[in-house]
């Protein structure tokens, strides 16, 4: 995996030298060893208090709201304030999970966080500005399934309860592309976010995500300089209302030409899968892409790479299904499109 570590180690070294002892030296040295004390203190509690892949972090859950009877959102703080922001860090380049421990039975579970804050007064979630990792929080949409015990146990907690989280873990990583602009946000405010000229021109990309998947492409589109390329989305649920909130930044992402919506509701009779033949029309075969090309304005989203994410069902009908680790060979939908393992990632 391409990437490199947010964290630093360092290294102390102490020197000792010989010389007379005088009053001086051992008002010295007490003074010396207070503060050597002070700073063994303060590694004390701030030992393992930065999210690492290394060890877990202690978190403790800060706002809950349930949606429905499955889907709820989570926020988790830190209870030491967190100096790096992942967030701008990664920006919309890398996509990237977290780890929670359920420690009853020393399970992990990985979840897929979203730059958003609770405001628990107004109980309503609103996204991070540009620069503020808000201490560290961690904003979660979880489903609770009949067999997750993460899930169901973490719903069950009450406000305040310590959890341990681990990470961050980059599932994927896109190229680096020359520009001189950090991406526009201000419409997830009530802003205007004026078109922009980038230097090169950005590539777009075809998403296929189920259910709480939808993550992926809210991660994509409302970090800090989100994609800068256009987003073919296709979503499937049982409903547009088990988003709760998050729904409303999907249709303001919509409204401002970043993402190309497929909605396909169960519980309306629409479905993907059971309708490949008239969803294959809305497919796009993969685009050529020129790397450094210059900017353009275009209108029609012209997908060089497709991401797929979901059930194991729902990733081996759009794409065919991953053999144990490996990607497996490109079957399915985008098989029938002339995609293939060069141009297609099945995340997990």
């Amino acid at each position: 995996m391409l990437w490199k570590r947010i964290y630093n180690f360092c290294s102390r070294a102490n020197v000792q030298r010989k010389r007379p002892v005088n009053v001086s030296l051992v008002l010295g040295g007490a003074t010396a060893l207070g503060a050597g004390c002070s700073l063994a203190e303060y590694y004390r509690r701030n030992y393992h208090a930065e999210l690492s892949q290394q060890y877990f972090t202690k978190y403790k859950i800060s706002y809950r709201k349930d949606i429905d009877i499955d889907h709820y959102l989570l926020e988790l703080t830190p209870l030491k304030q967190q100096r790096s922001n992942l967030w701008a860090l990664f920006g919309a380049r890398k996509l990237w999970a977290v780890e929670i421990k359920q420690p009853d039975i020393m399970v992990v579970r990985q979840y897929t966080p979203l730059p958003f804050v609770a405001d628990s007064e107004r109980d309503l979630i609103t996204p991070l500005r540009d620069g503020d990792n808000g201490g560290g929080k961690l904003m979660f949409y979880i489903k609770e399934y009949g067999s997750g015990e993460v899930a169901r146990w973490l719903r069950k907690l009450p406000k305040g309860h310590i959890v341990e989280v681990r990470g961050p873990y980059p599932e994927f990583e896109f190229p680096e592309l020359e520009t001189d602009l950090k991406r526009n946000r201000e419409f997830l405010w009530g802003g205007e976010s004026a078109p922009q000229r980038f230097r090169a021109r950005p590539f777009d990309i075809s998403l296929f995500t189920a259910g709480t998947g939808i993550v992926t492409a809210l991660q994509l589109l409302t970090t800090e300089d989100p994609f800068k390329g256009k987003i073919q989305l296709f979503y499937s649920c049982k409903s547009w209302r088990q988003l709760g909130p998050l729904g409303d930044f999907l249709h303001l992402c919509a409204k401002q030409g970043r993402v190309d919506l497929h909605i396909f509701e169960s519980e309306k009779g629409d479905s993907l899968r059971l309708g490949l033949s008239k969803v294959r029309d809305l497919v796009s075969s993969p685009f050529p892409y020129s790397e450094g090309a210059p900017f353009e304005e275009r209108l029609q989203v012209e997908p060089v790479l497709s991401l797929v994410c979901g059930p194991d069902d729902y990733v081996a009908c759009i794409a065919g299904p991953r053999h144990g680790l490996s990607q497996g060979p490109v079957m399915g939908l985008l098989g029938t499109k002339g995609w293939d393992n060069s141009n297609v990632y099945k995340l997990s």
